[in-house]
């Protein structure tokens, strides 16, 4: 396995696990909605997207981070936004490998921390994170306000 950091030369492969990325949690496919979002967030340096290339040199997994800044500890930190193993490789340890491989990559670059999110009822991933020395937050409570799009 061989993870690199996405550029637009994979725009098309990373767009297509996105895209069942999101089919996941419950959106319907849009594929060239994928497309545009994946390619602005590159363009614009928006996120740091990493691909997971199995023996065959097949993208099988991606995770997404976004840039943020802990004012507490006045350093970086990495919101990971999106990890993904499609179907034919999960249980054969590529998101355990992505995983480390982000930790390790930012760590190297400085960052604070890694944060994420995964739905409560995703005890898989829920293992895997606590697997890895991810705790849960007990510290802060978490509010959401959805705000609506303009007209």
């Amino acid at each position: 396995m061989q993870v690199i950091p996405c550029t637009e030369a994979q725009l098309d492969v990373v767009s297509a696990l996105f895209n069942d990325y999101r089919i996941f949690y419950g959106q319907p496919s849009d594929l060239p909605g994928c497309r545009a979002f994946i390619q602005q967030n590159l363009r614009q340096k928006r996120a740091r997207i990493f691909l997971l290339l199995d023996d065959q040199g097949q993208a099988v997994a991606f995770s997404q981070l976004y840039p943020a800044v802990c004012s507490i500890s006045m350093r970086p930190y990495y919101y990971l936004s999106d990890l993904y193993t499609q179907p034919s490789s999960r249980k054969s340890g590529c998101a355990r490998y992505l995983m480390n491989h982000i930790t390790a990559h930012f760590t190297a670059e400085g960052a604070q921390r890694l944060t994420l999110d995964t739905a409560a009822t995703n005890r898989i991933a829920q293992g895997l994170y606590e697997s890895l020395g991810y705790e849960r937050e007990e510290v802060y409570v978490t509010y959401h306000q959805v705000l609506q799009a303009p007209a």
